[in-house]
């Protein structure tokens, strides 16, 4: 029994680097399929959305009832792209309820401004009331500021 526990040797040194080998390469592989779907996601527009930033300058509430293909808007609202990549706005939110928008996709360049005209969920605005509007992209980045009428 003795000579047994001293004739005892740890792994052998090919199986050793084997192992390691077999371990770096799929690190890498864990790694690279991470990476690729990134920038996949990332080209694709899905992480670009961090580079949208909007400001919701001014919102004109009574007064602007402009009428587009037989609608009605009774409201504006102006919005300045300062990002770093050109926004769509898809949709407007006044106190969390949709608000019908002139077009379904407003293109908003970098450094660019645009008028959106809203009809509100309310047939009249209330003076003196708070609004909380809410632009949202394509993206699905959403910029949030409160007006009052």
């Amino acid at each position: 029994m003795r000579k047994m526990y001293r004739n005892r040797k740890g792994i052998s040194p090919v199986i050793s680097t084997i192992l390691m080998i077999m371990i770096a390469i799929i690190g890498m592989s864990i790694v690279f399929a991470y990476v690729s779907v990134y920038t996949q996601n990332y080209q694709s527009g899905i992480g670009s959305s961090v580079m949208e930033s909007l400001t919701i300058e001014d919102v004109c509430f009574n007064g602007t009832n402009t009428v587009v293909n037989g609608v009605s808007f009774n409201g504006t609202v102006a919005v300045y792209n300062s990002g770093l990549i050109a926004a769509n706005v898809n949709s407007v939110y006044i106190d969390g309820n949709a608000a019908r928008i002139n077009a379904t996709d407003v293109y908003i360049p970098v450094g660019g401004q645009a008028v959106i005209l809203v009809q509100g969920p309310y047939p009249h605005w209330n003076l003196g009331a708070p609004y909380n509007i809410k632009v949202t992209t394509m993206r699905g980045s959403s910029f949030e500021k409160t007006f009052t009428a």
